[in-house]
């Protein structure tokens, strides 16, 4: 069992992390070469290798460990957060529903959120992935 703990630190490295992403959004463009059918769970085997620039980290106290983006989608712009759990006593071992919310707050992503999935990120490891409209695009009539 691990151990959630978000301190002063790791709020200074959210805080950090979701400017430089809001700064440098993954283009619609490099959203698009990855595009899989809508699953609840992606497999290891079903990821598409493209040009995506990596998200920034936080590991937390405990084990609990975030990623995070800003996406440009057909909608707008996202945020996209995938927790997991690092050093588990067991292979396939999530975070707690519980546990992502708590990190979720903490980076202003709604939970529940627009969208979510479990991502095997490597070979029998898995992540909750959450993907959530922040900037609708603009509808306007000309």
């Amino acid at each position: 069992m691990s151990v959630l703990m978000i301190g002063a630190a790791e709020r200074e490295q959210i805080a950090a992390i979701i400017a430089e992403a809001k700064a440098h959004p993954v283009p619609l463009s490099k959203i698009r070469e990855g595009i899989l059918d809508d699953t609840d769970v992606l497999k290891f085997e079903d990821r598409k290798t493209f040009g995506r620039p990596p998200s920034h980290h936080v590991l937390f106290p405990g084990n609990f460990r975030a990623a995070y983006s800003c996406e440009e989608q057909p909608a707008g712009f996202c945020s996209h957060l995938s927790v997991s759990v690092e050093g588990r006593s067991r292979k396939g071992m999530m975070p707690h529903p519980e546990a992502v919310r708590m990190i979720a707050e903490e980076f202003g992503v709604p939970f529940p959120p627009d969208n979510s999935w479990i991502e095997e990120f490597a070979p029998g490891e898995f992540a909750i992935n959450l993907l959530s409209l922040y900037l609708p695009t603009r509808q306007g009539n000309a």
